[in-house]
């Protein structure tokens, strides 16, 4: 029998044991999720990572959002209902829009907060209370008649997205022709101040329920 040298059994041995070690990591549960997640999210991350946060002023914030809402949102870039801004919105694969708006339906990140003037946030708390109070439940933390959940969101989003409709860039969806019918511009953003100053997930004793 020919004997190796102690120095080659133990470098084998350090060898087998970060094999096993890096099979181990590599196969668990965790990483394997993880893995997944990133290759579902590829296409997606760069705008709005793999959890949902949009990575600049105007890119919404998916996380949380109702998953029926992001599926519709997504085939609508699909179908050209909805004019995508890049052009991978109108190439997500029809099967994986479900897979995808229930990922970020499920994605609880905190969103980072928009810097918003007090004053535009106290009108549009009381404009809420008149026009949105009724689809945006607890101060767009809820939602009726499936309308997006808005506490929270980016306020450069907002903005834009509120002038889209007033300028008819978008098509109101049910009920909202009536809450922006004679709104001002200058309402509009002071309502998008009052969403994005809310915490996306309020305590119990701080809930917002309609007046």
């Amino acid at each position: 029998m020919e004997w190796e040298p102690l120095g080659k059994i133990v470098d084998k041995a350090c060898l087998s044991a970060c094999c096993l070690t890096t099979a181990l990591i590599v196969g668990s549960p965790v990483v394997a999720a993880q893995s997944a997640e990133t290759n579902l999210t590829a296409n997606c991350s760069e705008c709005h990572g793999i959890n949902g946060v949009g990575t600049e002023p105007d890119i919404p914030h998916l996380n949380g959002q109702l998953e029926s809402l992001l599926a519709t949102m997504i085939n609508d870039f699909r179908s050209d209902k909805r004019s995508p801004k890049v052009r991978i919105h109108r190439e997500i694969p029809a099967d994986r829009v479900n897979t995808l708006a229930k990922h970020y339906s499920q994605q609880v990140a905190v969103r980072p907060k928009s810097a918003t003037n007090p004053e535009l946030v106290a009108r549009g708390e009381a404009l809420y209370q008149k026009r949105c109070a009724e689809c945006h439940v607890d101060a767009g933390r809820e939602s009726d008649k499936e309308a997006p959940l808005l506490a929270g969101q980016s306020l450069q989003y907002l903005i834009a997205q509120s002038m889209a409709y007033k300028r008819g860039e978008r098509k109101y969806p049910y009920l909202m022709d009536d809450a922006y019918r004679d709104i001002s511009e200058a309402d509009l953003v002071a309502i998008a101040h009052y969403f994005a100053a809310e915490d996306q997930v309020a305590s119990p004793r701080g809930r917002k329920r309609r007046r």
